[in-house]
C-alpha cells in the first residue's frame, strides 16, 4: 500500500500545483479587465507582466549553473518553471489579443515563443520518459564518454576477429565481422530504433551470430561468446547515445530560443516606448 500512497501524494501535489497556477491566471485576467474596463492602456500591464514571467522561467537555467548557493533544489525550481511556463502561455495568448500578428518583428516574437513553448512541452515529456528507460540498460553512462567506450569495444572487437584467424580457428567469425559487425562498431546505429525501443536489430545480429556457432570449435565458440558481449555492450552504449541525445539535443533548442525571444522582447518593448505617446 505505500506505493499508493506515494502515487496517490504525487497526484495531490501536481493538482494543488495546477490549482495555484490557474487561480494566478484566473488573477491576471482579472487585473486585465479591470484595468481595461478602467480605461487603462492593458498593453503595458500584460506586456510587463509577461517579460516578468519570462525571466522568472530563465532563472531555471540560473540555479542550475549556481551550485554553491543554497537557493533550494533544483526539482523545486523545474516545477516551478513548469507552472510558471503554463500561466505564461496564457498572458502570451492575452497580450496578443487572439490574433496574429501583422508586422515582422511580432512576428519573429509568435515564432520564437511558440518554439520555446513547444521545445519545453517536448523536453518535460522526454525529461519522464528517457530516465527510467536508461535504467533498463545498464549503469547510467556520462554522455562523453560513450564514443571512448565505443572505440574499445571496437578495438576488442576487431581483435577478436582477427585472432579467430592467427590462432588457426575457422575463419567465420572474421567473415562476419567484414560482412556485418565491422560495420556496426563503426559508429552509432539503429538511433530510431533505439528512440522507439526497439530491439530488431539486436536480436538480428544475435541471430547471425548464433547461425554460425554450429561451425566453430571450441576456441572458436569462447571467441564468439565474448563477441556476443561486446555486441550488447555496444547496443547499450547506442540506446544510452539515442536516448541521451536526444534529451541533449532540445536543451541545445530550448535554451538558446528562449534567449533570443527575452532579446526580441526586449527590442519590441523599445520600440513600443519610442512610439508610444505615454
Amino acid at each position: 500500500m505505500a506505493w499508493l500512497y506515494l502515487v496517490f501524494n504525487k497526484i495531490n501535489k501536481s493538482v494543488l500545483n495546477l490549482v495555484f497556477a490557474s487561480g494566478a491566471l484566473v488573477g491576471f485576467y482579472l487585473e486585465n479587465w479591470r484595468q481595461d474596463i478602467a480605461l487603462h492602456d492593458v498593453q503595458y500591464f500584460n506586456g510587463w507582466v509577461l517579460v516578468s514571467c519570462i525571466v522568472v522561467l530563465m532563472l531555471l537555467s540560473l540555479r542550475k549553473c549556481i551550485v554553491v548557493l543554497p537557493l533550494g533544489r533544483v526539482r523545486l525550481w523545474l516545477v516551478i518553471h513548469y507552472y510558471v511556463g503554463f500561466v505564461t502561455v496564457g498572458m502570451f495568448l492575452v497580450h496578443t489579443k487572439y490574433r496574429l500578428p501583422d508586422s515582422p518583428l511580432e512576428w519573429l516574437l509568435w515564432t520564437l515563443f511558440i518554439l520555446v513553448v513547444g521545445s519545453g512541452l517536448f523536453g518535460a515529456v522526454i525529461s519522464r520518459i528517457i530516465p527510467p528507460r536508461l535504467e533498463t540498460h545498464g549503469e547510467r553512462i556520462l554522455f562523453e564518454r560513450i564514443p571512448v567506450l565505443r572505440a574499445q569495444l571496437a578495438v576488442e572487437a576487431e581483435t577478436l576477429a582477427r585472432d579467430s584467424v592467427s590462432a588457426g580457428n575457422t575463419a567465420t567469425i572474421a567473415k562476419l565481422y567484414v560482412d556485418l559487425l565491422g560495420d556496426f562498431f563503426a559508429g552509432p546505429r539503429n538511433i530510431v530504433a533505439h528512440l522507439r525501443s526497439s530491439n530488431l536489430s539486436r536480436v538480428r545480429i544475435l541471430g547471425e551470430l548464433a547461425l554460425i556457432e554450429r561451425y566453430l570449435d571450441e576456441a572458436g565458440k569462447l571467441a564468439l561468446a565474448k563477441l556476443r558481449d561486446l555486441v550488447e555492450a555496444k547496443n547499450d552504449l547506442d540506446f544510452h547515445y539515442a536516448n541521451g541525445g536526444l534529451l541533449r539535443v532540445w536543451i541545445f533548442l530550448h535554451i538558446p530560443a528562449t534567449y533570443a525571444l527575452l532579446m526580441t522582447a526586449i527590442a519590441h518593448v523599445v520600440l513600443v516606448y519610442s512610439f508610444s505617446t505615454r
